[in-house]
């Protein structure tokens, strides 16, 4: 009877692990990959609009960027789980920025981190939209969502201005570690006013002490081509 009993409960505590039913219930799409502390914009292009992540119940996880990658999931504790029998399509990506993202998503962040747990955790952020963070055990971080986040807004929301309004100093802060960023002053009727090339940094000063009391826009722009603009008034 003690033997039947033991039978009986194995499956029951192994799949108990997997209490969050969010998980499987959303197609999750990456709206940021943190690489050795570095972040990664996913690509949006015509090849890769999007990369989307679904786990499918009971131990499946399928993630793609041009290349599919599949796997079987253990999960190991109720926000562990790792990853086994892995295979990938080969399919190959035409887009050079795509290729990169994919050796960074699938080689460094998955498949480099097979035999080891992943801790994930799912929240619900002021908008009521869900967001998953997944944690490989080098502290890589790869968040998601459970809508599309193009491109552009990501990027506008790695950088922010203060003060604002500003008087004689603006200050610019960034997620970004590393990389040179070029900056340009515009005043209201588009009139470009000032531009200046420099090097990432967490917070950077930007001298306004010249301009004139108005609304002004500070267009930035990194060395991929990505650019977001920031729109500031001047006391």
């Amino acid at each position: 009877m003690k033997h039947i009993i033991l039978f009986l409960t194995i499956p029951f505590f192994q799949s108990s692990f997997a209490q969050d039913i969010k998980l499987f219930d959303n197609i999750w799409y990456l709206h940021n990959l943190s690489i050795g502390g570095n972040n990664y914009i996913p690509p949006s292009n015509d090849e890769v609009n999007f990369v989307s992540l679904n786990f499918f119940e009971p131990d499946q996880m399928e993630t793609m960027v041009c290349d599919v990658l599949s796997a079987d999931v253990n999960f190991t504790g109720l926000d562990q789980f790792n990853l086994f029998n892995a295979g990938s399509t080969f399919d190959d990506c035409q887009i050079q920025a795509n290729t990169d993202f994919e050796i960074l998503y699938l080689d460094n962040f998955f498949e480099a981190h097979l035999n080891d747990d992943f801790n994930y955790f799912i929240e619900i952020d002021g908008n009521d939209e869900k967001i998953l963070t997944i944690t490989n055990s080098s502290n890589d971080q790869a968040i998601y969502g459970d809508h599309i986040l193009s491109s552009q807004d990501f990027y506008s929301s790695q950088f922010a201005i203060l003060p604002n309004p500003a008087k004689n100093e603006l200050f610019l802060t960034s997620k970004y570690t590393s990389g040179t960023l070029t900056l340009k002053i515009f005043n209201i009727e588009g009139k470009l006013l000032s531009t200046q090339t420099l090097e990432v940094a967490n917070k950077t000063s930007i001298d306004v002490s010249s301009l004139t009391s108005g609304i002004y826009f500070l267009n930035i722009e990194d060395e991929n081509g990505n650019t977001t603009t920031k729109k500031f008034i001047k006391q």
